[in-house]
């Protein structure tokens, strides 16, 4: 048994002086800056995709009537630039203003940004409709797609006062996106392979644009997160020995929810065979013809098919089978999802059952008493034959698994030690959960660490 202890240029020659505002009006230079607080740029790294930094940059300035003093647009911002920016607005009214601040707008998937700045001009009003922006509804699964060339959208709003004489004022940028991400450490000195991984809903269907202090848009509802085989595109997903790894990442919108779970099944030493003797409905298993020595698999387009080895199958999962009972019924592929009656195309016909029988140690899938699976020559059908291509040699799969079930992710106050379940995700945090797994261990504890985006000399730790 093992256990998971799981941040204004003045151009001019000496002889002329700077001109003064005239009274009562003012300037403002706005420095937009890659602080370790406002995390514009990810410490060390500068990756675009997770918000480390700005390829381009809107300033609306809005004055005390609500209504746009100027708009400024930067793009093909580069070097020094993308980590820090000065901005002057001159000549303006005393009195307080709104600034909006958009970064990365040009390339990003999140449109939204992109079309509400295109709509705004010199003298518009900035209303309710500007301010509380939304993303576009998600629907099913789905999540804000990032993807390496496209930069993580930058969002920030600041009140700002402008007196006589020039006023500086310092906007950090936020993600408007929470970046959600589990990793495991492998303490062992073997493999582990994540065989599922599951959330409680806290999935958010939209969020806002801009800053709301941590207000979500009455119109949110929660939905499941991708599943594993969602996440990986039905690609294995391991844990080398001693390594640390990412084994789930996503963005999301703000949310929040009574509860945090995580479910979890990791294994060890799953790449030993051994024949099953009968069928229990909660294995799954490989299917190996008898006569052609082929594993029987789905080919990803809906369609049974045979390899010659399990490393030609498009995942280890896409040749893993579960049956819906132990005498009949249908099959189900591991890695797809799909369903199997009688034909070797996906169906959902529930009323054209399967029989399951073993015979001499293998197993025989028909149906009408005759119409066996078989593989000949590497085509996949339904036959009335009596020879071993019917004969199917069912193995599965042997290691140990260890499995975090619903598990409650709560918080511990690195002062205080007080342990508190963790309720909310806001925008611009770098949620972390990590897992310590062990391998024939006697610890049976499971860490989870949180990882502010704001850099932090403590931790926060999860239990």
């Amino acid at each position: 048994m093992w256990i998971l202890g799981l941040l204004l240029l003045l151009i001019g020659c000496s002889k002329e002086a700077a001109v003064p505002p005239k009274e009562g009006r003012g300037s403002l230079t706005v420095v937009v800056a890659s602080t370790p607080a406002g995390r514009a740029v990810t410490p060390g790294d500068g990756n675009l995709m997770q918000g480390g930094g700005m390829e381009d940059l809107t300033l609306v300035l809005v004055n005390p009537v609500g209504m746009i003093s100027e708009k400024v647009q930067l793009t093909g911002l580069t070097g020094s630039e993308q980590q820090i920016r000065r901005v002057t607005f001159q000549n303006l009214d005393i009195g307080n203003y709104l600034l909006y601040a958009y970064a990365n707008t040009e390339r990003t998937l999140l449109s939204e940004a992109r079309t509400l700045l295109a709509t705004l001009t010199v003298g518009q009003t900035f209303g309710a409709a500007e301010r509380d922006a939304l993303f576009t509804a998600l629907t099913g699964r789905t999540t804000p797609t990032m993807d390496a060339t496209h930069p993580m959208l930058l969002t920030a709003v600041k009140e700002v006062k402008i007196g006589v004489g020039n006023s500086t004022e310092q906007v950090d940028m936020l993600r408007p996106l929470v970046w959600f991400e589990v990793r495991m450490f492998n303490h062992s000195d073997e493999e582990m392979a994540i065989q599922n991984i599951a959330f409680s809903n806290f999935n958010p269907s939209t969020g806002y644009l801009l800053p709301h202090n941590g207000v979500l848009p009455g119109t949110v509802n929660y939905r499941a997160l991708p599943t594993l085989a969602e996440y990986t595109g039905g690609a294995e997903l391991s844990v080398p020995a001693n390594t640390e790894a990412t084994i789930y990442s996503v963005v999301l919108f703000e949310n929040r929810a009574s509860t945090y779970t995580m479910t979890l099944d990791v294994g060890v030493g799953s790449g030993i065979l051994s024949d099953a003797t009968a069928i229990n409905t909660s294995t799954a298993y490989l299917l190996r013809n008898r006569s052609t020595k082929r594993y029987l698999v789905d080919d990803g387009n809906g369609q049974m098919a045979v390899v010659e080895e399990l490393t030609d199958a498009l995942s280890q999962e896409h040749a893993m089978w579960r049956f819906s009972s132990t005498s009949s019924g249908y099959m189900t592929n591991v890695a797809t999802g799909n369903r199997y009656y009688r034909s070797t195309t996906a169906g959902s016909s529930s009323s054209n059952l399967l029989t399951f029988r073993m015979n001499s140690g293998y197993l025989r899938i028909y149906y009408s008493s005759r119409y066996y699976l078989r593989d000949t020559n590497g085509s996949v059908s339904f036959a009335n034959v009596s020879n071993t291509t019917r004969d199917w040699l069912l193995q599965e799969l042997n290691g140990q698994t260890a499995s975090l079930t619903n598990s409650q992710i709560e918080v511990i106050d690195p002062v205080t030690a007080a342990v508190t379940p963790m309720r909310e995700q806001l925008r611009n945090q770098h949620i972390v959960v990590e897992i310590n797994a062990y391998y024939n261990d006697t610890s049976d504890t499971f860490n989870f660490r949180v990882l502010p985006w704001n850099e932090k000399e403590e931790e926060v730790e999860f239990n």
